[in-house]
């Protein structure tokens, strides 16, 4: 739990010096899935703060292995324990190229929308 909290530590720094970022991948492919501790945190503690940095919606591709996917997809329970993150919209992928495929996608959407808007 120490090395993974580090890790999303370090890209806390990344997303402070970099707030204008609204689209991330992140490859989870080899680690599996997250435990319940892991997810309990994230939601707790670091999507709260990655919302006060960035103070607008942000869109992440999740990368599964083929096998992690099926797995999620057949045994998915909602914890009703967790709070809700709806300036995070994520999506799931076993595939990177689609995953990069669907980041470009929803950037394009949002460029139309501020051009709308101007």
């Amino acid at each position: 739990m120490e090395q993974f909290r580090n890790l999303y530590w370090q890209v806390l720094q990344f997303v402070k010096t970099n707030p204008k970022i609204c689209y991330y991948t992140t490859d989870i492919s080899r680690i599996g899935p997250l435990d319940a501790e892991q997810e309990a945190w994230l939601s707790r503690e670091y999507y709260p703060q990655v919302s006060d940095i960035i103070g607008e919606d942000i869109y992440a591709a999740v990368i599964f292995s083929e096998c992690h996917f099926k797995a999620l997809v057949n045994n998915y329970i909602a914890s009703p324990l967790l709070p809700v993150h709806d300036f995070i919209h994520f999506n799931y992928f076993t595939d990177k190229e689609e995953a990069m495929d669907w980041l470009m996608y929803m950037q394009k959407g949002q460029d139309l929308v501020i051009a709308t808007k101007s």
